[in-house]
């Protein structure tokens, strides 16, 4: 089944998160600077966030732990926050050694968040429960988007006709790249599931 939901009063939707035990979408605004969220079918939409924010771009759920992160690329104060899925518990989560994080991917079996940074060209990872903060690879080109698969991460660079390009962020190299057909850039990068990943509701936002 599919739904078309009107962002009209949307100015600039860049990331979209999907909550699929709750059934909620969440998306960024850059030009209106705030987070809304909406039922799958676009019913319930409001806005979650509206203050404290620049550039929000990049934006993950973790619904197996009620979290959602999002990656401000404010050039004067870039930041990466988290909340619970209702909006409550906001915090900064990391906010040094930041330029232009531009994408966000969340391992829910290794608990780790990564992004990709095009300003300081860093792949790098945390635990957000920890706060344990890893490189996982230097040197890359114009990262825009990143998402996980198994122990590799992969980014698109728009700096390399829009190549996706493999990370072994165990071994902590790029392994491989893949040019398209057609050299432009290429901007968001996902992966599915034969099925969607069990776990209990955190939202009761909508209930």
């Amino acid at each position: 089944v599919f739904w078309r939901i009107d962002l009209q009063t949307s100015l600039h939707p860049e990331g979209i998160a999907i909550d699929h035990l709750s059934r909620n979408m969440y998306w960024t605004d850059s030009r209106m600077d705030h987070i809304e969220v909406s039922t799958l079918d676009g019913r319930n939409r409001r806005v979650l966030f509206d203050s404290d924010l620049i550039n929000p771009r990049a934006i993950i759920a973790d619904p197996k732990n009620g979290r959602l992160y999002w990656a401000d690329w404010n050039r004067d104060n870039p930041k990466i926050e988290v909340s619970n899925m209702d909006g409550t518990d906001r915090t900064v989560l990391v906010k040094d050694d930041l330029e232009l994080p531009n994408g966000l991917t969340f391992d829910s079996h290794s608990r780790q968040l990564c992004w990709a940074d095009a300003g300081t060209r860093k792949v790098e990872c945390i635990d957000p429960y920890t706060r344990l903060r890893r490189k996982v690879v230097d040197g890359v080109h114009y990262p825009f988007s990143i998402v996980f698969y198994g122990r590799n991460l992969y980014y698109t660079d728009w700096r390399k006709y829009g190549a996706v390009v493999s990370v072994d962020r165990l071994a902590e190299r790029e392994v491989d790249e893949f040019l398209p057909q057609k050299r432009s850039r290429t901007y968001g990068i996902t992966t599915t599931f034969p099925q969607c990943p069990e776990g209990l509701s955190f939202s009761l936002f909508f209930s």
